[in-house]
C-alpha cells in the first residue's frame, strides 16, 4: 500500500518541478512591439486623435481606464489593404481593441503609449469552432499613422490660432 503511494507522490512532485519557463521567443516580442507606439502629446489629444480616425462602430469605451473597443466588423465589410482586392479570410471577422496608457511626464512633454489589437475570428462553417489568427499588422499600422496625423494637424491649428498673422 505504501509503495503506490509513495509512487504516485513522487510523480506529482517530479512532474510539477519539471516545467521550465520558456523565455519569448524573438518574434513574440517584435510582433507585441509593432502593435505599439509612443506619441508625445497630451492624453486627451491622443483620445480624440483615436476616435476621429476609427470608423467602425464602437461598442465599449472607458477613457479613464484608457479602452475603445469595436463591433464585430465582417472582413467583407471591412478595411483591405491598397494591394488586396478581397480579404484574406472571407468568412470572418474581427474587432478592433485600443488601448491608452499615460506615460511619465519628463520636462513637461506628456506622452501616451498606444496599443492597437486586432481581434480576427475564422468561420469554417456553423458546426466547427472558431479559429483566431493573427492579423498582418497593416491595419494596425494604418490607424496608428492617421493617429499620428491628426496630432500634427491640431497641432498645427493650435499653433497658426496663437499667432495669427
Amino acid at each position: 500500500m505504501k509503495i503506490p503511494i509513495l509512487i504516485i507522490t513522487g510523480l506529482l512532485v517530479s512532474g510539477c518541478g519539471s516545467q521550465v519557463l520558456q523565455p519569448e521567443t524573438p518574434e513574440a516580442i517584435i510582433e507585441r512591439s509593432s502593435q505599439q507606439r509612443i506619441f508625445y502629446a497630451p492624453y486627451d489629444e491622443v483620445w480624440k486623435a483615436a476616435h476621429s480616425v476609427i470608423k467602425y462602430t464602437i461598442a465599449a469605451e472607458n477613457q479613464d481606464f484608457g479602452v475603445i473597443e469595436t463591433d464585430y466588423i465582417k472582413a467583407v465589410d471591412g478595411w483591405l489593404p491598397p494591394f488586396r482586392t478581397r480579404p484574406q479570410y472571407p468568412s470572418s471577422r474581427y474587432k478592433i481593441v485600443i488601448s491608452f496608457a499615460r506615460g511619465k511626464k519628463s520636462e513637461a512633454q506628456e506622452n501616451v503609449r498606444v496599443t492597437i489589437e486586432k481581434k480576427i475570428e475564422v468561420f469554417k462553417d456553423f458546426i466547427s469552432e472558431v479559429k483566431t489568427v493573427n492579423s498582418d499588422g497593416f491595419e494596425e499600422k494604418t490607424i496608428f499613422y492617421r493617429i499620428e496625423r491628426e496630432l500634427i494637424i491640431a497641432k498645427a491649428l493650435r499653433k497658426a490660432s496663437e499667432n495669427p498673422n
